[in-house]
């Protein structure tokens, strides 16, 4: 076990160190410019072959003791270290712009725009995330133009929860590939996945309110002046409380319609995770996050309740509406454990 376990131990120290090496030299930012501090360049297998053949050429020459021959080798070693120069020239002082954070759902496939500006004409510029495991396809640019242009990196993941996607790997082999000039950039690039929403049929669910608060029935239906005076008639959507249907309308058949008040609407509601229909926390995530879209698609307010104990703030987010509100619910249900 021993044999087997020292050659992992020590592939780990050198991951380690390498990783801490490049942290220190290119460190996460938004923006990276190339140059001689994060470029690294060395031959390619084609590369090694030429170099092979240069020294047969050169052992050759010195053993007949041939000048011609010493003097193609020399002209052959002359090449190699020419692209060698043209490799780094070709790219250098390209400059990448890119921002970390992206949100979707599960099963979604996600655009990591990066951004690539340069002041000359560069060529044959392949970027990819550097994790393998990402199964990120190699997006490549054959002629990069003076400029400004935009390729996308994407992910995709079946899991929720925040992932971080790690480096940036940016390669080129031109010219002639000989060599490979490589780097490996730092975005911070990272994914925060929602459940994926599971739809719910009426009568699955009912919305609550916290049992230290008044009940919604009772808030609706208080004469204070101001508070909830009737607004308007609505259809009904599901989610709504049933204290809010319009029952003269739906006994005359003209609809199934709620009412809606100033000032108090849905300011009670609260979607809980212990009032979800299912045993499956997955299962149940993903209905909360199918309610926080309905409810926000109808710019109601409402609170989301991940803990029972409702002074813990941190997973439990209180009534609003709007946009932003949305935001804050989906990557609560995304980061919930």
């Amino acid at each position: 076990m021993t044999i087997f376990s020292l050659p992992k131990s020590i592939k780990k120290l050198v991951d380690k160190t390498f990783e801490h090496w490049l942290s220190r030299r290119i460190p996460n930012r938004k923006e990276h410019q190339l140059n001689s501090r994060n470029i690294m360049i060395y031959p390619t297998r084609f590369g090694l072959s030429y170099l092979g053949f240069v020294v047969l050429v050169f052992l050759l020459g010195t053993n007949y003791q041939n000048n011609i021959i010493l003097l193609f080798s020399y002209l052959l070693t002359s090449l190699f270290i020419s692209v060698m120069l043209h490799s780094f020239y070709n790219f250098s002082q390209l400059r990448f712009y890119s921002m970390a954070k992206q949100l979707g759902y599960a099963g979604d496939e996600l655009k990591f725009p990066i951004q690539i500006s340069s002041v000359k004409t560069h060529y044959d510029i392949n970027v990819h995330f550097t994790d393998r495991t990402l199964n990120s396809q190699v997006e490549k640019i054959g002629q990069c133009p003076q400029g400004s242009q935009e390729i996308n990196l994407s992910y995709k993941s079946s899991k929720r929860g925040k992932h971080n996607l790690g480096r940036v790997t940016v390669f080129s082999e031109y010219s002639l590939g000989f060599f490979k000039s490589k780097t490996l950039l730092d975005f911070g690039h990272f994914a925060i996945i929602y459940p994926k929403p599971a739809n719910l049929i009426v009568g699955q669910y009912q919305l609550s309110a916290h049992s230290d608060e008044p009940s919604i029935e009772s808030y609706q239906t208080s004469n204070l002046v101001g508070t909830d005076d009737f607004s308007e008639l609505k259809s009904f959507v599901i989610g709504e409380s049933r204290a809010r249907t319009a029952w003269k309308q739906l006994a005359k058949g003209q609809g199934h319609y709620s009412k809606h008040y100033q000032a108090s609407q849905g300011q009670l509601t609260w979607l809980k995770l212990d009032d979800m229909p299912s045993n499956d926390v997955e299962t149940q995530l993903s209905y909360l996050c199918y309610l926080v879209n309905e409810l926000t698609a109808t710019n109601q307010h409402f609170g989301l309740a991940l803990s029972t104990d409702i002074n813990n703030k941190s997973m439990n987010i209180s009534p609003n509406a709007g946009y932003n509100h949305q935001q804050a619910c989906l990557t609560a249900l995304a980061l919930y454990s």
